[in-house]
């Protein structure tokens, strides 16, 4: 890829890697799929409705984004990246805007998901309001964590509040390497549209 990037501007003149190939053996696979089953959704569920959104930043992630996650099939850490200013309303309806000025965006490209009632009936709304516009799952005095020595820190807050869901997820019993403990539920979101008869564009 290097060599290929040094032809294309014309930094050198042959690349010596063209023609090698590497040869990966296929894992095997246990799975059927790479979502959650109903009873590993009800356990992270469930676990979720017993925590406190005002205890801390990784209680208040592991309170409400699986439940975004999985009524919206939104990547996790677009979900940890969200600002309480990219929850508004238009009429009846809720909506998040995932933006790439929050964060990353794999498609780097903004987009809106309504936020389903049963959000709206937990509460969500009440705590949306009370981060007065800013990161819902983040402090902002994380931005400047630095790692001993000085590097600052490779991920992100949002990225590293997703990496701690994620291994909250794993503590409750939700074990098996073969699936994401967060990325399942975008997995688990297109299963359920796709049996739903959702169309994928909606979806």
């Amino acid at each position: 890829t290097v060599f290929a990037w040094g032809m294309g501007e014309k930094l050198v003149k042959k690349n010596p890697f063209a023609e090698v190939r590497i040869s990966v053996p296929r894992k095997n696979v246990e799975r059927e799929t790479k979502a959650f089953t109903p009873d590993e959704a009800k356990i992270i569920l469930r676990a979720a409705l017993l925590c406190n959104d005002t205890k801390s930043w990784h209680e208040k992630a592991c309170r409400w984004v699986p439940w975004i996650c999985a009524y919206t099939g939104a990547r996790a850490g677009e979900i940890t990246q969200l600002r309480a200013s990219d929850v508004y309303q238009r009429g009846d309806t809720h909506f998040a805007r995932l933006t790439p000025s929050a964060g990353k965006i794999k498609t780097r490209k903004a987009r809106t998901v309504p936020l389903h009632e049963d959000l709206i009936e937990q509460g969500f709304l009440g705590f949306v309001e009370r981060a007065n516009g800013g990161p819902l799952f983040y402090g902002h005095e994380r931005r400047q964590v630095r790692k001993p020595g000085g590097a600052p820190a490779r991920q992100s807050p949002a990225e590293q509040a997703r990496s701690r869901l994620g291994e909250w997820v794993r503590s409750l019993g939700v074990t098996d390497p073969e699936i994401s403990p967060n990325h399942a539920w975008r997995h688990t979101f297109k299963a359920i549209a796709l049996r739903a008869g959702i169309d994928e564009r909606y979806s």
